[in-house]
């Protein structure tokens, strides 16, 4: 017993601190503890996000240590174990190769899919075939994303809205200005998409179904330099797109920059309306069609930005962003007709022209400082403003209908201040220790009408008027600390002190409104590791969903005079308890998750039955339950054929009683399978095949069921980075297509539907760097203080 004793104790922890050029922590670096006598290696470990590193359990003996990271000369030193219970090397500098290196070339590719504690990672550099594709695109092909463009939505596993954040800094514009950026972000530029399933303390506790992480691909080069990419395309209209990236980095400056644009025409798209309900002892049936035709969408926008080093422990930094969107359209057709006990009654035609401009700029201030060796300041103050109008023309062709015409417009204007310190601190335990305050300042006005033209006069519709002042406040507090207590337990333990405050004036004094909540959002993770290959992570986490303001600001969608799609200004937040384990095995992941909403924010559709009109409005549902797994594996066939799977199954119920004359609750199990192929053809061809097939599901009272769909695609890599793509999306021409339907038995009421926005586009791509590629080791800096813009 004696001698074992003696044995564990001369097993000793080696502690360090890597440094590289200019004094700055050494990041990833690979350690390694090499026998002395033969350089085999005993342990291996790398340096974390502030260079630190500790190999723990080393046996007495002689090693010999070894330091390396791109860009370095390797570091060596002998080290002698003899017995103590710690033992902390002092600074460990690295050189900088003496000559520097011209390319680098790195052989082999990603594994398309990986899992972290809080997150699923798709490397978009795994499948590149995927250039040409925009943002958007890429979104659609992510597991357990749905996107509908057509609605402005983008959810996470049917949990209901997500967040979407690009570089570390969320995009707080209104899901419709999102959507078309997001058109203009290019996949040449994007090096991986994280799907945050539990977000942390030091995230935002808005949006329970979590946060979609755009990554940007890094400049690490000095000097000027780039890359530019554009793309044509036809599929029923012709598509243009196209961006350039510009970045001069020298000494402690670093000036960049980007701009991107996109032209899309599309001749057909169509929307389709049913109801059917009984009253008073007769069977009604209405339906109405519309259809765009050539609508043209086109976006253009640009980023500046510098980072100056004023020493190497401080950094300021700026950055200036504008774009501007536009949805114009002229003479889209919409033809409405109904039944009472099968006899037809009315049949009406019309015709609609929409013209929807907005502009969106972002003003932010970064300061960023080391402090000591082993902390960080990162202070931001943001300001953004958006001006959106929407303004239609229903004409009415019916000679039978006194209305000659009805007009809408709305004119909103956002304004956001936010400011934000985050502190971040890294332990001699090898923990972290993280806490930040954040204020942001939300003031938006929103002025809508409707008018409508009788006998060539206008006359102002009264009920259907607004001009709403609303004002946000939301004052946050977090802290969280991680901590790796040995090799196989690492925990996470964080929490997050929100006060929120909502006022709603309509400047009649009528439906004024004010909303105060205070609240406590605990975040709990552990992992652990089984062995080299396995691990479990176990989570647990509160989230709130805040009412995006398309919900709250006072809107009308105009189709068809009978019907409605209107605001609430007096939708509450949501709230969302999930607990989510994940276990993988290699490259095999698999994720259970249960959660439950209280008062979830969903659309309620009915029909006013004695007025004839189907309305759609947004309110707070009793609750929600959900169950999730989640599968996600490759399958090598052959030398030149990989496959990545993707499996979701889930189960949704939705109850809802406080709102309705009866009680409403459905439930829905819902399986969804992604596939992706990838062929290496060889001589630096590439191709790839992917699709994805998903049942019925359930949103707010809706059972909703997207189309399949199958993409292709065929890429060249030449010399110096080039890249040539051929691809044709969606070549089924299905992925537009959506069907849904509401169906309440006991009140009498059925209203379905579908929309049809699917198109086979053909593309080609050609992407090319340009300017000075030499690496300079980048240095990190993180912003995110606008957590609030996406909710417009």
């Amino acid at each position: 017993m004696f001698a074992c004793l003696n044995s564990y104790a001369q097993e000793t922890s080696v502690r360090g601190h890597v440094y590289g050029a200019n004094g700055e922590a050494a990041p990833f670096a690979h350690v390694l503890l090499l026998q002395n006598e033969d350089s085999v290696m005993v342990k291996g470990v790398p340096t974390d996000s502030i260079g630190l590193f500790v190999m723990k359990n080393i046996p007495v003996g002689n090693y010999l240590l070894n330091v390396s990271q791109l860009g370095y000369e390797p570091y060596f030193r002998s080290l002698s174990i003899s017995g103590t219970n710690e033992l902390t090397l002092e600074r460990i500098e690295l050189t900088i190769m003496s000559q520097q290196l011209e390319t680098v070339q790195v052989v082999g590719r990603k594994e398309l899919f990986q899992l972290k504690s809080d997150r699923l990672i798709i490397n978009v550099s795994s499948l590149p075939t995927f250039s040409g594709n925009n943002a958007l695109q890429l979104l659609q092909k992510a597991p357990g994303v749905i996107v509908q463009e057509n609605a402005n939505s983008i959810s996470l596993n049917n949990k209901g809205e997500v967040l979407i954040m690009i570089n570390n800094r969320i995009s707080r514009v209104p899901k419709a200005n999102l959507i078309q950026q997001l058109k203009g972000m290019r996949a040449e530029n994007i090096d991986r998409i994280e799907l945050i399933h539990q977000p942390g303390a030091k995230y935002d506790a808005d949006n329970a179904a979590g946060i979609i992480h755009i990554v940007m691909k890094e400049n690490n080069a000095y000097g000027l330099n780039g890359s530019a990419s554009f793309t044509a395309g036809m599929g029923q209209r012709e598509k243009f797109n196209g961006s350039v990236d510009l970045n001069y980095r020298n000494n402690g400056l670093n000036i960049y920059g980007n701009a991107s644009g996109f032209n899309n025409r599309s001749p057909k798209a169509e929307i389709n309306h049913f109801r059917e309900y009984d009253y008073q002892g007769d069977q009604f049936y209405y339906e109405n069609s519309f259809k765009f035709v050539n609508p043209i969408n086109n976006s253009l926008g640009f980023n500046l930005g510098v980072d100056f080093e004023i020493d190497k422990n401080s950094t300021i930094g700026g950055l200036f962003g504008y774009s501007k969107n536009t949805d114009l359209g002229k003479d889209f057709t919409s033809r409405s007709k109904g039944s009472v006990n099968a006899v037809p009654n009315t049949n009406s035609q019309y015709l609609l022209n929409i013209d929807n401009p907005n502009r969106n700029t972002i003003i932010n201030l970064n300061y960023f400082r080391k402090i000591g060796t082993n902390g960080s300041l990162n202070i931001d103050v943001d300001r953004v403003t958006l001006d959106v109008q929407n303004s239609s023309e229903l004409t009415y062709l019916d000679i039978e209908e006194t209305k000659e015409k009805t007009a809408t417009d709305r004119a909103s204007r956002f304004e956001i201040n936010t400011v934000k310190a985050d502190f971040e601190w890294g332990t001699k335990e090898g923990g972290k220790v993280e806490m930040g305050v954040k204020g942001t300042f939300n003031n938006s006005n929103t002025i809508s009408r409707i008018q409508n033209r009788i006998a060539g006069i206008w006359e102002k519709d009264e009920a259907f008027s607004a001009n709403d002042n609303i004002s946000e406040e939301i004052l946050a507090a977090f802290a969280s600390h991680s901590k790796k207590w040995d090799a196989k337990w690492e925990t996470n333990l964080g929490l997050r002190l929100e006060h929120y405050n909502y006022a709603l004036d309509d400047g009649r004094g009528e439906n004024d409104f004010n909303l105060t909540y205070d609240n406590l959002f605990p975040v709990l993770r552990t992992s652990y590791v089984i062995d080299s290959t396995k691990s479990l992570n176990l989570a647990f986490n509160r989230r709130i969903m805040r009412p995006s303001f398309f919900y709250l600001a006072g809107f009308s969608v105009l189709i068809d005079p009978t019907l409605l799609v209107s605001s609430n200004t007096r939708i509450r937040p949501s709230f969302t308890n999930s607990y989510r384990l994940a276990y993988n095995h290699g490259s095999f992941l698999i994720a259970v998750e249960i959660y439950r909403t209280v008062g979830n924010i969903a659309f309620y559709n009915t029909v006013d039955k004695e007025r004839n009109l189907q309305t759609s409005t947004p309110i707070n549902f009793d609750r929600m339950d959900g169950y999730l797994i989640n599968m996600s594996f490759p399958i090598k066939i052959g030398k030149i054929w990989d496959m990545n799977w993707n499996l979701d199954g889930a189960y949704k119920k939705v109850i809802d009683a406080s709102n309705r004359p009866l009680p409403f609750k459905k439930g829905v199990f819902t399986i969804t399978a992604q596939l992706a192929n990838v062929f290496d053809l060889g001589n630096s061809w590439t191709a790839n095949l992917d699709g994805r097939y998903m049942s019925p599901y359930i949103d707010g009272d809706q059972v909703k069921y997207l189309h399949p769909y199958i993409n292709l695609g065929v890429s060249k890599k030449f010399k110096n980075e080039r890249l040539l793509t051929f691809s044709v999306q969606d070549i089924t021409a299905t992925s537009g297509i959506r069907e849904w339907e509401y169906n309440q038995p006991e009140l009498g009421i059925r209203t379905f539907g579908d929309n049809d926005f699917s198109e086979r586009v053909f593309q080609l791509t050609f992407s090319i760097p340009f300017g000075n590629q030499k690496v300079k080791v980048k240095r990190n800096r993180e912003t995110g203080s606008q957590e609030e813009r996406n909710r417009m």
